[in-house]
């Protein structure tokens, strides 16, 4: 999208929303490969927990941002009217209005591509960022139920010492 049009700004083109996802698989595999100490004594594993479900939440929250901003764009380009100017494709967005936006589509000899083809990106965008936000919000969910889910019953019948406690 950036190289076929220069006008495009950086939230337009949401390449950046992946990145975040990089991190957070490449840290669950150092996770995965921590040997696993009980009651999470070992510092090093507490951090890469920490931020395990602080990037799988962070993550979640751009990957909605994200879907945002292309359910935007989406509407925006349904709406496009767009006329060639040599190998450039000119589109706005109301023709009549001088100072509407226009965007500049470089490289394109038929702007019912840009028409026709645009939509399709940013729907294909969508998904991909939905499936990425339910990533994130399985690894925090599971990253979560691991460490607050287990909660005690109080003491166990029958039991002389007032410390042991039963785990449900």
């Amino acid at each position: 999208m950036v190289a076929i049009s220069s006008s495009l700004l950086a939230r337009e083109t949401p390449h950046w929303a992946g990145i975040i996802m990089i991190v957070v698989s490449l840290l669950g595999f150092v996770l995965f490969c921590i040997t696993r100490v009980p009651d999470e004594r070992a510092s090093a594993q507490f951090i890469v927990k920490l931020l395990y479900f602080f990037l799988c939440t962070m993550g979640l929250v751009i990957s909605a941002v994200v879907i945002a901003f292309q359910c935007y764009h989406y509407a925006l380009t349904n709406s496009y009217s767009c006329k060639e100017m040599g190998e450039y494709c000119l589109c706005t967005l109301d023709p009549e209005d001088p100072i509407a936006r226009t965007f500049t589509y470089s490289g394109v000899t038929d702007c019912s591509a840009i028409v026709s083809t645009l939509p399709m990106y940013y729907l294909l965008q969508m998904v991909l960022n939905l499936a990425q936000a339910i990533v994130c919000l399985v690894g925090a969910f599971l990253m979560w139920k691991h460490r607050y889910q287990v909660f005690f019953a109080g003491l166990q019948t029958g039991s002389p010492s007032t410390h042991n406690w039963q785990k449900v």
